[in-house]
């Protein structure tokens, strides 16, 4: 709605007029608008009015007529509602109705939009005012429906129904693709209509008494034909009303028909052709002789073609079809994604041999953890048809043509890209690829799973091995995880996606994805990604010596096993060391790299003497002794550690085992007593060592007064190794 400026205009006027407009003035002053248009706005205008000033005669009052008279503007404001140009309004102020020139010559056509007409059957130009002279003595088809269904007996109901018309196609064929192909209703409708009247014929001359011209016959013909044009069914349905005695004019003729015995399969290929027709004529009854005579109609045909594909789409690579390079039927240009990059998805190829392929309809899942430890759609038995996180459609313009599409996820997972290819007929094909989308995760480690040598001494924690100095084996199992991985299971195996959707006919679960079309290629496939906990693969390198940070090299590159046996052709020697690195990756390449060090002693610690101090503590009653023990010595791996335990002569019982840890010692203390130093470890142990232990081990042995016992004690070098020396 726009408003405008309304200018009024007023001329001089009689006495008894001007009087009419002065009593219209309101008590404000202001003139009550005479005409009530709706406007858009409010406008002030002037009004140029007459006054007259009344005299009066004599002593009588009474109007003798004007004794001057001139010209005032009075202010005039108002409202007009107006539409723009081009529309109009059916009084409710809502300018939704379009403007056209002759009305679109009224019932000839519908006017669409400012200045734009739709012309109906048997009518052409810009307003629908001209009939062309090759149209003008036909009848009009102004509806031609035909109505396929399919009714189940048992489930007693209509399952589908397909309502189709032709009437304003432009080529007088509506040709429309289905795979359905167990329809056993059909009904038929069409109205027709011939107007002499819009032909300006002229007057009848006096010879014929009387005429009569319209729609004199009508029918359908119902045609089945295969692909080679072979046909299989025939039918004209006639309809009924209308004769060359009794024509129909001036208003539609509806003719309705149906088929209740058809029993022809419709097999891929096949079209059931459905042609409408209306003829005109008429007679005329000549004055003189009283004969009839019988015009020669034309008739006007509208046809549906109604063809049959139950085929499904293909791609070029099943049928050697495609152009070089071999097209994709689906790829995910990187199915393992590690930065911020959307996922990129391309097709291309996709073929349909009779209806030709029509649309595609690109669905993305969040997979989730099925309750077996594999992945999956959200699919349950409840959910068939999960609603997927985004769909996106797309038209095909060219036979295998190329699409591409982006999607961003918004949180890291592992993704389903499902990809229907859909004909003509509606049967569709469907496709899927993976991907997994992760830009935040990493490879970390578990303590409570460490790596260590199998080949070294359980006794030394594995930290030092004491036999076959030039073959050595280690384990990392469980170590190395990548957590977000592990926990999603973003490596499991992925189930085959659930048969779904019916059509309540002969499809059932016709959303399928087949071997074929399922992912089966790139490094996230539909097969499992071997693992352990997220990591895929490791890098192993070894070398002599511990004081390498890095390795030099990678002897063994892509390792799949969570263990190792290596073997050096040069023998290690008591106090040597051997490094070993393992790099772990994850399936986006993520990696972290582990060194282990392994030292060599295959020598057992000395002792030169053990002595006996009884009670050594400052108060007597302190119960409290120890063992002098010099010469504890190992020069490769130190004295660490001193297990000992007591036991009575008589009964040969043993009560308890303790252990006593030789201190590393630093420098300062070396530099006053005997050391054992600059061992592979980098500690230092002293080689004397005092053993205080408490009298009350000893007394526990026995219940009687006097007992023999022997303290027995193993002395242990760093590599586990030990020696075994006792006192009574």
């Amino acid at each position: 709605m726009k408003d405008r400026n309304i200018i009024l205009s007023y001329f001089p006027v009689t006495r008894a007029s001007l009087l009419s407009n002065i009593f219209r003035l309101r008590g404000n002053g202001s003139l009550q608008s005479i005409e009530q248009n709706n406007t858009a706005a409010v406008w002030v205008g002037k009004m140029r009015l007459i006054l007259g000033v009344m005299c009066f005669v004599g002593l009588v009052s009474a109007w003798s007529g004007c004794c001057a008279w001139g010209f005032i503007n009075v202010e005039v404001r108002y409202q007009e509602y107006y539409c723009c140009f081009g529309w109009r309004h059916n009084g409710n102020e809502v300018c939704n109705i379009p403007i056209c020139p002759y009305d679109c010559g009224g019932s000839r056509g519908s006017c669409t939009s400012p200045g734009v007409c739709r012309c109906n059957a048997g009518y052409t130009g810009t307003y629908c005012t001209t009939v062309p002279t090759d149209k003008a003595y036909y009848p009009s088809i102004e509806q031609s429906t035909m109505d396929l269904g399919y009714y189940h007996q048992v489930k007693g109901m209509l399952i589908y129904n397909m309502t189709i018309d032709s009437a304003m196609s432009t080529d007088d064929v509506e040709t429309f693709w289905t795979n359905r192909r167990d329809a056993n209703r059909m009904n038929f409708t069409f109205q027709s209509i011939f107007s002499p009247s819009a032909l300006n014929f002229p007057s009848r001359p006096d010879y014929i008494l009387q005429h009569a011209f319209g729609i004199t016959k009508a029918d359908v013909n119902v045609r089945v034909t295969n692909l080679n044009n072979g046909e299989k069914y025939s039918k004209v349905l006639v309809c009924n009303g209308v004769s060359r005695d009794y024509p129909v004019k001036e208003q539609l003729y509806r003719c309705e028909k149906s088929i209740d015995d058809f029993n022809i399969r419709f097999d891929s290929g096949d079209t059931y052709s459905v042609t409408f027709r209306a003829e005109n004529g008429g007679f005329r009854i000549l004055n003189n002789n009283g004969v009839k005579q019988y015009y020669t109609g034309r008739s006007t045909t509208r046809k549906i073609d109604l063809k049959f594909d139950t085929e499904i789409p293909y791609h070029c690579t099943e049928k050697n079809e495609c152009t070089n390079p071999v097209s994709d039927m689906m790829s995910v240009q990187n199915d393992v994604i590690v930065t911020t990059d959307p996922i990129q998805i391309s097709w291309k190829g996709w073929k349909d041999q009779l209806s030709k392929v029509a649309r595609y309809a690109l669905e993305v899942f969040e997979l989730e953890k099925g309750g077996d430890g594999t992945l999956k759609e959200p699919y349950t038995d409840l959910v068939p048809n999960p609603v997927p996180i985004t769909i996106r459609e797309f038209n095909e313009t060219t036979e295998g043509g190329t699409h591409s599409f982006t999607y961003q996820p918004n949180k890291p997972g592992v993704y389903s890209c499902i990809l229907e290819i859909n004909d003509r007929a509606n049967s569709s094909a469907y496709v899927r690829r993976f991907v997994i989308y992760d830009p935040i995760s990493k490879v970390t480690s578990d303590k409570s799973h460490p790596f260590y040598a199998t080949s070294g001494n359980s006794q030394a924690n594995y930290e030092w091995q004491n036999i076959n100095p030039n073959n050595f084996t280690f384990t990392w199992e469980n170590h190395f995880l990548n957590e977000l991985h592990e926990n999603g299971n973003f490596l499991a195996h992925i189930r085959l996606f659930p048969a779904s959707l019916d059509d309540g006919g002969d499809r059932t679960g016709y959303k399928n994805i087949p071997d074929k079309y399922d992912d089966r290629e790139g490094t996230r496939s539909r097969d499992a990604i071997p693992n352990e906990r997220g990591i895929i693969k490791y890098d192993v390198a070894y070398n002599i010596g511990k004081d390498q940070s890095s390795p030099p090299t990678y002897q063994y590159r892509n390792h799949r096993s969570t263990s190792i046996e290596i073997s050096e052709n040069q023998n290690l020697q008591d106090g040597n060391s051997f490094s070993v690195w393992v790099k772990a990756y994850d399936i986006l390449g993520n990696t972290k790299e582990e060194r282990f060090v392994l030292h060599y002693d295959s020598s057992k610690p000395a002792v030169s003497s053990t002595k006996l101090r009884k009670n050594v503590g400052e108060d007597k009653m302190d119960f409290t002794s120890s063992v002098h023990i010099l010469g504890a010595s190992d020069p490769h791996s130190g004295v660490k550690r001193i297990k000992y335990r007591f036991k009575a002569q008589s009964t040969k019982t043993v009560v308890g085992e303790y252990e006593y840890l030789n201190p590393s010692r630093d420098v300062s203390y070396c530099n006053r007593n005997p050391c054992d130093s600059n061992l592979p470890t980098g500690e230092s142990f002293g080689k004397t060592i005092d053993l205080p232990f408490s009298n009350c081990y000893a007394m526990n042995v026995s219940d009687v007064s006097t007992e023999t016992v022997t303290m027995e004690m193993d002395v242990y070098n760093s590599a586990g190794l030990f020696i075994s020396r006792s006192v009574q």
